[in-house]
């Protein structure tokens, strides 16, 4: 059975290590996902009111990975708007890149909660020596600020054939659109329900 992550406004990130069933129902503003099949929890930290949770496929670490899925919480009502983190995170792509390039973003309205999703690629990057292309999901939500991330790390790639499979470039399309936040105290902005 796929795991369910539920990331809780009160507590740490939680990768459940259990069936969604068998875990207490949090309570407040959270974010719901369920990760990739296989992977694994590589990093985790919490630096003033940000915490940062980084899963790989098994076998994989935070330092060597092929493919990486990152959740960013920024805690406190947020004050930029999704496109504003989007334009901030490409901003910084570009300054570690020998080239890059973005798809068109997309400013989305979800469970009531404002959004943007937006994909960028670093040809080569000047630190590890390596392409990169990552999916950006962004959810501004009333207690925090979520960011969302499914990147691949290969070969130096030239911009205008980018290394992506198209079926992988669809599956991080259907799991961003799987990724949710949500508030149960109240009817505005429902959770998911999940299995017993």
């Amino acid at each position: 059975m796929r795991l369910a992550v539920i990331l809780a406004a009160v507590s740490a990130l939680l990768f459940a290590a259990q069936p969604a069933a068998a875990q207490p129902a949090p309570q407040g503003e959270q974010l719901y996902l369920i990760p990739p099949l296989g992977w694994v929890p590589a990093y985790h930290t919490v630096q003033g009111n940000v915490e940062l949770v980084e899963m790989v496929p098994q076998g994989e670490s935070s330092r060597d990975w092929t493919q990486m899925l990152t959740v960013q919480l920024v805690k406190g009502a947020p004050d930029r708007s999704p496109e504003q983190v989007l334009k901030s995170q490409f901003d910084d792509i570009r300054q570690d890149c020998d080239d890059v390039a973005a798809g068109k973003m997309a400013a989305m309205h979800e469970n009531n909660y404002d959004s943007a999703i937006q994909v960028m690629a670093c040809t080569k990057s000047k630190q590890y020596g390596k392409g990169e292309i990552t999916l950006f999901k962004v959810i501004r939500g009333q207690e925090r600020l979520y960011v969302i991330s499914r990147a691949w790390r290969g070969a130096p790639f030239d911009k205008a054939h980018l290394p992506l499979p198209k079926a992988t470039g669809q599956e991080w399309l259907t799991f961003m659109q799987r990724a949710v936040v949500c508030n149960s105290r109240g009817l505005e902005h429902p959770c998911p329900r999940t299995k017993k």
